[in-house]
């Protein structure tokens, strides 16, 4: 009796499976039809049948989306999958950092075998990232397999991962001759050995040629050994054969990734079970995987591609229509939506569209979005206005903002069209079109808070467009780094945001929580107000952790770690931030852990310690952290200050045009502002006393009106001469005043300087650095240190300039003996 369906493994494959008990990662590359998912999903039960954890993924779409998708849905049911669901695919090193924390803390502590096929359909440098640093991780108890029919991994990573990495390609999995001859025995077949040679030479082991040459030869008798294409062999061996409702019933198989057999019916349209069975059951490229779901394998997948393509169009539409209509009645409400679109069944289309409230969206819908209504029937868009509105909230994430302003009008026709919609209805849509309107006027604070008050009055409930959860400040560290538009403008927009935000917090549930009373903070300590800096700012604590606004409460954080170097108090929480401590904190966001850097990284940059300075902050080769587009004028100063730090002027100065450039959209005139002041420091780095005295006019003229002297104070270090000329001319007030706040900042850095890091500082120093460090404490001049020591006046200059840098002193100011001292209090 044949048993041509039968599935083969040889006791050299089973050994080498085996293999894959003992290692973390395993890498199964090999081309279409090797057998690479069959013989996974053969070790995996064996593993599920000794009462392992077996997950299972495959890759369908190519996108970042998609993918990350598949993993929260692979660990659904955990507690890990929970957290995994509040995160995104990581895509820089802070967010891998995170997830990866949350598999040491959370990963079930039991073997788990997770198992991810297909991976050459994914297009996505940051899932690959992902995977690597997964497996260089190395959890005990974590399995990965992996199934490509490309590379994986580099060669350079491979190296790395080293012992860590299992690797199998089409050598392995290839049948050998003695075992092309057991596995035609136990199908059945009775072959001589000039056949057998014949078929091993032809097929090279390719197993599922084989497959249909085993097929192809209980029919008629004779091999394929000369067959032009294996596509051409499937649909001669396959299809073509079968009768005409089954070749249409094989069709519809292919045309979904995954598939139920009553789906293949509902599809065809009449009742066809038997037919539908009798195909499972003689088709082994058809595929039952562990969800209850059946997959044709690629190949026979590619082949009824391909002769579907040949069907009348009519019938195509009738077909996708279906597929659509049937994953909406399972109300798999997004998988529903390309069939409906290629099937032109609009109706089907906005009425599932209207379910997916919280669309996270597929790649390929992102290309549709604008296709969709365009080319739905007028009398159909007025039926769906709430299809409308889900579709123009996505097409502003994306920003999609010509179509979203077309849509708002077809969006605004259908509403007035639509008779069946009460008042109170009409009025909630009008409400939500003003809250995505609202978005529009970012950064007019005014402007935004006109449009909340309207949607205020006209919704009845809480707008769907708005989540507390989101990241009120877009990842900034600064309030004012996102809002102050322009100069002689820092008490109204303080009074701008105290008056619009609480007309907000009403309508959002309190969404952005203390972000009024951090702006008022944020000014005063702009304009030099230290000791005024706490009340406002405590307000803000308290109404960010009491509303659970962890974004606020970092920028509090920036806030006070800036102010408190005016006291001569070392920041902790800087130091936290700079250790990536994240899990002290009580945020998970992988942005809030950028935005952490950005804090941590301008106040080391000010303290004079860029060795603690995140290098991505500092790094141009394009690696760095994702920022939402509003707050890269905030990275882009925080950056420059950082620069600053490692003494790179002349890389500032090549990067500062693209920088001030990002700010010009937003008029973010803070940001401005601190590029300007820190582009005078560059040219004084540098020695250009021209150009830093024509950028620092500039930034003078920039800050004089509102008093913005933080930024020159910050750079004093820098821009001292210059500011002391500046005194005597024209803004003399703002430069007077940088004076004078500088003095204060470079009395505290000393204080943190010499408390906290003056023992490390010591030990830099070398024998005799340390014996002229003493004396220059002790009062002792130049002159009477070289003479005490036999070395030249200019020899002790360089020496004392080396322990200043070893100090951390800053070499410019008038009073470095006096902060020596601090280091040697018994001199």
């Amino acid at each position: 009796m044949k048993r041509l369906n039968n599935l083969y493994y040889s006791k050299r494959i089973k050994e080498l499976l085996a293999e894959l008990q003992t290692v973390g990662t395993t890498l199964l590359v090999a081309p279409m039809g090797y057998g690479k998912t069959l013989a996974v999903q053969y070790f995996l039960q064996e593993q599920e049948r000794c009462g392992k954890k077996v997950l299972r993924q495959s890759i369908y779409g190519a996108g970042a989306e998609a993918f990350w998708q598949g993993v929260c849905h692979s660990w659904q049911g955990t507690e890990l999958g929970a957290a995994l669901l509040q995160q995104s695919l990581p895509a820089d090193a802070n967010a891998k950092t995170l997830v990866l924390e949350l598999f040491r803390q959370l990963l079930p502590q039991e073997p788990i075998y997770w198992f991810i096929d297909d991976l050459h359909l994914l297009e996505s440098s940051e899932a690959i990232d992902f995977l690597y640093a997964l497996s260089k991780a190395g959890f005990a108890d974590l399995h990965l397999l992996l199934v490509s029919r490309g590379q994986i991994f580099d060669g350079s990573r491979l190296l790395e991962l080293g012992r860590k990495v299992f690797c199998l390609d089409k050598h392995d999995l290839a049948l050998q001759r003695d075992e092309l001859a057991e596995y035609s025995s136990r199908c059945g077949l009775q072959l001589t050995t000039q056949q057998l040679d014949a078929l091993h030479e032809a097929c090279e082991g390719w197993f599922s040629v084989t497959y249909l040459n085993f097929l192809n030869y209980d029919r008629y008798q004779r091999f394929c050994l000369d067959a032009g294409s294996v596509y051409e062999m499937i649909a001669n061996v396959l299809l073509r054969p079968l009768p005409s409702e089954q070749q249409r019933l094989l069709l519809l198989m292919g045309q979904p990734e995954e598939f139920t057999p009553e789906q293949v019916a509902f599809a065809y349209g009449t009742s066809c079970r038997e037919s539908v069975s009798r195909l499972l059951e003689c088709n082994a490229f058809i595929i039952r995987l562990a969800n209850g779901r059946l997959r044709c394998h690629h190949m026979l997948k590619q082949a009824t591609r391909h002769a579907f393509g040949l069907l009348p169009e009519a019938e195509q539409q009738m077909y996708f229509r279906r597929l659509g209509q049937w994953y909406a009645q399972q109300r798999e409400y997004e998988e529903a939506l390309d069939w409906l679109y290629r099937g032109r069944d609009f109706d089907g289309l906005l009425a599932a569209v209207q379910q997916l409230r919280d669309w996270s969206m597929r790649p390929q819908h992102r290309q549709h979005l604008f296709d969709w209504l365009r080319e739905c029937p007028s009398e159909i868009l007025w039926q769906y206005p709430q299809a409308v509105l889900i579709i123009m909230r996505r097409m502003f994430s994306l920003n999609m903002v010509p179509e979203m302003l077309q849509v708002k009008e077809w969006y605004v026709t259908a509403l007035e069209r639509n008779t069946a919609l009460s008042q109170r209805e009409r009025d909630n849509y009008y409400g939500e079109l003003e809250v995505i309107l609202s978005f529009l006027a970012f950064n007019s604070i005014t402007g935004m808070s006109e449009h909340h008050r309207r949607a205020y009055k006209l919704l009845s409930g809480a707008p769907q467009t708005l989540s507390k959860q989101g990241i009120w400040t877009f990842g900034a560290p600064s309030v004012l780094g996102l809002y102050l538009r322009t100069g002689c403008s820092l008490r109204q927009t303080v009074e701008d945001m105290q008056e619009c935000m609480p007309p907000y917090y009403l309508l959002s549930g309190w969404h952005g929580a203390g972000a009024a009373e951090l702006t008022e903070a944020e000014a005063l300590l702009l304009q030099g107000r230290i000791d005024e800096v706490d009340m406002p700012l405590q307000k803000a604590y308290y109404q960010a952790e009491k509303h659970g606004q962890e974004c606020i409460a970092i920028c509090c954080d920036f806030l006070e770690m800036q102010r408190d170097l005016f006291r001569g108090v070392y920041s902790s929480k800087a130091e936290a931030y700079s250790r990536h401590q994240w899990q002290l904190q009580p945020w998970k966001q992988s942005m809030l852990l950028n935005t952490a850097d950005m804090c941590a990284g301008f106040y080391y940059a000010l303290l004079g310690k860029p060795e603690y300075i995140p290098s991505w902050l500092t790094d141009g080769n394009g690696q760095q952290p994702s920022v939402l587009y509003p707050a890269r004028p905030c990275r882009n100063y925080i950056s420059a200050q950082c620069l600053l730090a490692q003494g790179q002027y002349t890389e500032l100065l090549v990067r500062w045009s693209d920088w001030e450039q990002e700010c010009r959209p937003y008029s973010n005139f803070l940001c401005l502002l601190y590029l300007q002041v820190q582009r005078a420091a560059a040219f004084a780095g540098r020695g250009d006393v021209t150009s830093c005295r024509a950028s620092l006019k500039q930034a003078l003229a920039m800050a004089e009106a509102d008093k913005l002297v933080l930024p020159l104070a910050q750079n004093i270090a820098l821009l001292r001469p210059y500011l002391e000329q500046e005194a005597q001319g024209e803004y003399s007030a703002a430069a007077a005043a940088a004076l004078h706040l500088g003095q204060q900042l470079e009395a505290g850095r000393g204080q943190i300087m010499s408390a906290r890091f003056a023992e490390a500082g010591l030990q830099e120093l070398t024998e005799q650095e340390l014996q002229i460090a003493q004396l220059a404490a002790a009062r002792h001049t130049n002159r009477e240190i070289a003479q005490r020591l036999s070395l030249s006046e200019g020899t002790i200059k360089q020496y004392l300039n080396k322990i200043f840098a070893k100090l951390q002193i800053d070499a410019a100011a008038k009073n470095k003996r006096h902060q020596l001292e601090r280091f040697f209090p018994n001199s």
